[in-house]
């Protein structure tokens, strides 16, 4: 696959930049880490594991809404 193919997502999140990569699998990366999971949340719980479970919830909606609006431009 090509880069072209990929969905690149960022967004600030308490202060952090939070960068979501989908392609066949999620990347993100967050505070200098990184990891990757086939999804979203489970990705978003290994970079950032300190936030709370609503605070990981809200992390992955607020992605996944600018993922989608972006799409529909």
């Amino acid at each position: 696959m090509t880069e072209a193919s990929e969905a690149k997502t960022t967004i600030t999140f308490q202060g952090i930049e939070v960068t979501a990569t989908k392609d066949r699998i999620w990347h993100v990366e967050a505070a200098g880490r990184s990891a990757s999971a086939e999804f979203l949340d489970q990705a978003i719980e290994l970079v950032l594991p300190r936030l709370s479970y609503e605070e990981q919830d809200t992390l992955l909606i607020r992605l996944l809404s600018v993922r989608a609006t972006e799409h529909t431009r």
